[in-house]
C-alpha cells in the first residue's frame, strides 16, 4: 500500500486509501519548551507572534529562523518536527503531491529530512497534475491552488497526457492574505460600529483570526458574518456582508486576472474553492472558474499510484488522460464601439457613462436607452 501525502502549507495532508488521516496547517510555535504545529500553533499565532512560524514548508531551505529554540534553529529543523508528528501514521512508503512552485533543490532538501525523520519517499507528482487527471478539461486549463502565503497558478497541456507547461507563484494571493484582509475589514467595522479596536490587543486579535478562520473553513459563500469579540467582560459585535467580503477578494486576486488571457479556463482546488466568497469574486473579475471535485486528488491517485511509486524517485509533471478533451467555444471579440440608433460612438470614454469595455453583441440598458455593442474596423 502507497499513501499519498499532499504538500500544501495551507493544509498538510496524508492519505491512506482515498482517506485522510492528518490534516493540520504548517503552521509551528517555537518554545524551548517544545514546540508546537498545526491547528493549536494557528491559536497562538497572535498572542504570541515572534514564535510563530508559517513559512517553514514553502522555504524548504536552511535558513536560519527569526526566532530559534533549541529544538529548531532553521526551517528545515521545522519540516524535520512535522514529519516526526507524522511519522507514525507513516507505516508504508509514501507519494508525496508537491506544487509546481518548489525547485528541484527543495525537493532534494525535504527529500533529505525526510531520511532523517524515517519517512520513505517513493516519489513525487505535481499536484495540479494529479487532480486535474481525474477531471474533464479543455484543451488548455490553468489551475488555481492557495496555499498558505501564496498561491500556485498551473498552466496545463491537455491531450493523451496531460503535462504541466509551467507554473507561477501569486504572491499575496493565499490563504493567510485573505484571512488578514477580512480581519482588517472587521476591524474597521468594529471602529466603526463600537469605537473598539480588537487589532490593539493581543488576545482580542486571536478571538478575531480564530473566528475568521473557523468560519472560512468550508462555509457556504454566500453568508454574511457575524463576529464575537470578548473584552473586559464585556461583548462587542460586529456584521459584515458578503458583497463586504467578495469585494476585498476581487482586490486582491486582480493579480490573477492580468497573469491569464481572456478565454482562459480555471479550475479551482477544492480547498481552495471552499473559501467563501473566491468563486464569486473571481467572476467578478471575468474569470471563468468552475471548482474541482473533492475527491479528485486521491481519484487521480489511485489511477496512478502504482506508477508514481515504481521506479527510479522521480518528479513527475505529466499523467496518462483517459477523458475526453472539451473543445472551448471562442471568445467574443472586444467591443470597440457604442450604437445608440444609427450613430456609433467609441466605447472609451463614451458620453453615456457605460463601461469602457465589452464584449461584441452585448445589448446595454441604461437611462431608458438601449444601446448595442459592436466592432468598428479601422
Amino acid at each position: 500500500m502507497t499513501l499519498l501525502l499532499e504538500l500544501n502549507d495551507a493544509e498538510l495532508s496524508l492519505y491512506r486509501n482515498g482517506a485522510p488521516i492528518y490534516q493540520q496547517p504548517a503552521v509551528a510555535h517555537v518554545s524551548d519548551a517544545g514546540n508546537r504545529f498545526g491547528d493549536e500553533a494557528l491559536k497562538m499565532t497572535r498572542l504570541l507572534p515572534q514564535q510563530a512560524n508559517q513559512q517553514y514548508l514553502s522555504r524548504l531551505n536552511a535558513d536560519p529562523l527569526p526566532v530559534a529554540g533549541k529544538q529548531a534553529a532553521n526551517h528545515a529543523d521545522l519540516v524535520y518536527q512535522h514529519l516526526l508528528e507524522l511519522r507514525p501514521l507513516v507505516t508504508e512508503e509514501l507519494v508525496v503531491a508537491v506544487p509546481g512552485t518548489l525547485t528541484n533543490d527543495q525537493l532534494g532538501v525535504l527529500l533529505g529530512i525526510a531520511q532523517e525523520a524515517g519517512v520513505n519517499i517513493a516519489g513525487f507528482v505535481d499536484t495540479a497534475v494529479l487532480m486535474a487527471s481525474a477531471i474533464e478539461l479543455p484543451t488548455n486549463a490553468w489551475v488555481l491552488d492557495l496555499h498558505q502565503n501564496l498561491a500556485c497558478l498551473t498552466e496545463l497541456d491537455v491531450g493523451d497526457e496531460l503535462r504541466r507547461r509551467k507554473a507561477e507563484t501569486l504572491s499575496g494571493c493565499g490563504f493567510m492574505s485573505c484571512v488578514d484582509g477580512w480581519a482588517q475589514l472587521l476591524a474597521d467595522r468594529f471602529v466603526q460600529d463600537t469605537r473598539f479596536d480588537p487589532l490593539h490587543a493581543a488576545d482580542t486579535e486571536q478571538q478575531l483570526y480564530d473566528q475568521i478562520h473557523a468560519w472560512s473553513r468550508g462555509r457556504d459563500s454566500g453568508d454574511d458574518f457575524t463576529i464575537d469579540i470578548m473584552h473586559n467582560g464585556h461583548v462587542r459585535r460586529a456584521h459584515v456582508n458578503r458583497a463586504a467580503l467578495q469585494s476585498k477578494l476581487s482586490q486582491r486576486f486582480r493579480l490573477l486576472a492580468q497573469k491569464l488571457p481572456s478565454s482562459a479556463s480555471v479550475v479551482v482546488s477544492p480547498r481552495s474553492a471552499a473559501l467563501p466568497g473566491l468563486l464569486g469574486a473571481l467572476d467578478d473579475l471575468d474569470i471563468k472558474a468552475t471548482p474541482i471535485e473533492a475527491d479528485a486528488l486521491v481519484t487521480g491517485f489511485a489511477r496512478h499510484a502504482e506508477m508514481l511509486s515504481k521506479g527510479e524517485l522521480r518528479l513527475v509533471t505529466q499523467l496518462p488522460y483517459e477523458h475526453v478533451v472539451r473543445e472551448v467555444a471562442p471568445a467574443a471579440p472586444g467591443a470597440t464601439h457604442v450604437l445608440l440608433g444609427n450613430r456609433a460612438y467609441p466605447l472609451a470614454n463614451n458620453p453615456f457613462g457605460l463601461p469602457s469595455e465589452g464584449k461584441l453583441g452585448d445589448v446595454v440598458t441604461k437611462d431608458d436607452k438601449t444601446y448595442q455593442l459592436i466592432v468598428v474596423e479601422a
